[in-house]
């Protein structure tokens, strides 16, 4: 639909940074909508919406019937609209990208992971030492003493 809006002078732009023509605001309005809220911008997006009036519908039919090629055939304004370049919108006030890359649960875990078991790594060696092995080594001496009282009672 916007590349037909486009085609017949409705709109300018590229996909995904479409703006009106003085035409279009004939028809539609435009606004600007951000929730600033604060903190990250991950959390804070900002966006633009656009309402089409009802009578959008009929005005681009009749341009469609009066001009079958559409708004860029033989018109200067299309090769005016090419020869400026239109720079996309970029909201560098920190608005989030739908299209950003999410980290997996996967990799959160492992991360979550490797830092645990660099914060537990200096504490695993002296405990190993002063409770396991001190504890094991008793359990060890009381076993071999079982055993040999039940070898020499048979």
């Amino acid at each position: 639909m916007n590349e037909l809006l486009k085609e017949y002078g409705y709109l300018d732009g590229k996909p995904g940074a479409y703006g009106l023509t003085e035409k279009g605001h004939q028809h539609a309005e435009e606004q600007y909508h951000s929730r600033g809220t604060g903190g990250s911008a991950q959390y804070n997006p900002s966006w633009e919406t656009r309402t089409w009036s009802d009578e959008t519908g009929a005005a681009l039919k009749a341009d469609m019937e009066a001009n079958p090629g559409g708004f860029g055939a033989g018109d200067s304004t299309a090769e005016e609209e090419d020869a400026l370049e239109h720079e996309p919108f970029v909201d560098y006030g920190g608005s989030g990208d739908d299209d950003a890359p999410q980290p997996s649960w996967k990799g959160v875990v492992i991360g979550g992971a490797a830092v645990g078991a660099l914060l537990v790594a200096p504490h695993v060696k002296p405990f190993w030492n002063n409770k396991m092995k001190p504890a094991a080594r008793k359990l060890r001496e009381r076993l071999m003493k079982q055993d040999s009282v039940e070898s020499t009672d048979s």
